[in-house]
């Protein structure tokens, strides 16, 4: 099969595009006490994840705390098609294994002309993941591996104005790094086309927590779009010389925002024990109305105008998504147990037109369930599982630079994981 100008350069725009920006790259779990209850956590914020779900929380909290955690996760996709191709022919990803972290240090004042101020730390990584498909798959030309990893470094400050209300605030740098691989097989030898990059940017994090009853939590909160700065090294791997003008590979640039998130929550205290909270979040993907990417390196024209190296303008039209979540908590009276369970909707902002195999999203139903013990006075440990089911998504009208179809039905599901130990200097 011969390609036409532009899905030389396809695999680049996609990494650098739906690595950071896809839904499913998308992490919402920094903490097992909150993922146990599908991450409905911002009108309230018991523990130092309130970092991310909401910082005003760290003022409602006592002494110099710990946590410390990390999320196994375990994805599984299968793509039947090309439907244009007229088959429909089974694909499985590979199996993989992500283990994204995060680990918190605060302490909160609790006398003196201090009393009310929060401080904390925090590490964790709000998007990553990978995927891998066989080598010899019907879409190598697309994405053959992706590995994508970023880390959030959040100094946190919060303060009770009275009793009811508090308010926080957050700064955010921002490290990430990618890693892909695919496949140019249009040439004979096949080339193979690799990248490695990184950027870096910075953004902000504020909330609100309100108790106007003992009963009755609202919380609010907002995290900033972030501005990364991205650049890259592209290699054109059994490169023939033939083709060195055309390809020579070399540095790539991009500038992107990772998208502005809110959590709008409310929490209530219906019997002793039982909490129960709901959390609309929402996630202003349309900020990726387009893609623009710059090779530093020039390529020469193609005389024939087949294929080349150049840079990318390409729509991406994203649409802004919610997350519905709901989650409740139970202390026993006895034991020092406390059960946990939580459902959650997430929504996916990708257009048909822009379905991509890297990570193909769909609308998600998420299953949680979660145990904490009070190993001692001081010493927690909370450990949580949840499932997500992708919904079957089929697409008709996905089109690649140069008019490239890749339709077909995407199914997919994931196993999360996670255990958070925590300790407390009172």
């Amino acid at each position: 099969m011969r390609l036409r100008n532009g899905f030389i350069h396809v695999g680049i725009l996609l990494v650098m595009s739906s690595a950071l920006y896809a839904g499913g790259f998308q992490l919402n779990e920094h903490g097992a006490r909150a993922m146990a209850q599908a991450g409905a956590f911002a009108a309230r914020g018991y523990d130092l994840s309130a970092v991310f779900f909401n910082p005003a929380g760290l003022s409602y909290q006592r002494g110099t705390r710990f946590l410390v955690g990390a999320t196994i996760i375990t994805p599984s996709f299968r793509f039947r098609g090309p439907t244009n191709l007229n088959t429909n022919q089974e694909w499985k990803m590979d199996d993989q294994i992500f283990t994204p972290i995060n680990v918190y240090a605060g302490h909160t004042f609790t006398e003196g002309a201090l009393s009310g101020l929060g401080l904390a730390i925090g590490v964790y990584n709000p998007y990553g993941l990978g995927t891998k498909w066989p080598d010899d798959w019907i879409g190598r030309n697309i994405t053959q591996e992706i590995l994508l990893e970023t880390f959030f470094i959040t100094p946190t400050v919060s303060y009770a104005i009275n009793d009811m209300i508090a308010v926080g605030v957050g700064f955010n740098y921002v490290l990430g790094n990618v890693t892909m691989r695919r496949a140019i097989d249009n040439f004979d030898p096949a080339m193979q086309l690799d990248l490695e990059g990184n950027g870096s940017g910075i953004g902000w994090n504020a909330g609100i927590m309100f108790r106007p009853l003992e009963t009755v939590s609202l919380g609010f909160t907002y995290r900033s779009s972030v501005p990364v700065d991205f650049e890259g090294t592209t290699k054109f791997i059994n490169r023939p010389s033939s083709l060195d003008a055309l390809f020579p590979g070399g540095d790539v640039k991009t500038s992107i925002d990772l998208p502005a998130t809110y959590f709008a929550a409310i929490a209530v205290s219906p019997i002793e024990g039982l909490e129960v909270e709901f959390d609309y979040q929402g996630v202003q993907w349309s900020s990726y109305d387009k893609l623009v990417i710059d090779f530093v390196t020039d390529a020469e024209s193609d005389p024939n105008g087949v294929v080349k190296q150049e840079d990318v303008d390409s729509p991406k039209d994203y649409k802004d998504s919610y997350i519905l979540r709901f989650g409740l908590e139970y202390k026993l009276p006895v034991m020092g147990l406390t059960l946990r369970a939580g459902y959650l909707f997430d929504k996916n902002p990708v257009p048909d037109a822009h379905l991509e195999p890297l990570l193909p999203d769909a609308d998600r139903n998420g299953y949680n369930f979660g145990v904490g013990f009070n190993i001692t006075p001081n010493l927690t440990i909370d450990v949580a599982y949840l499932f997500e089911q992708f919904q079957e998504r089929t697409t008709n009208a996905t089109s690649f630079p140069g008019g490239v179809y890749f339709d077909g039905t995407y199914n997919g599901t994931a196993h999360l994981f996670a255990i958070n130990i925590g300790y407390v200097i009172r």
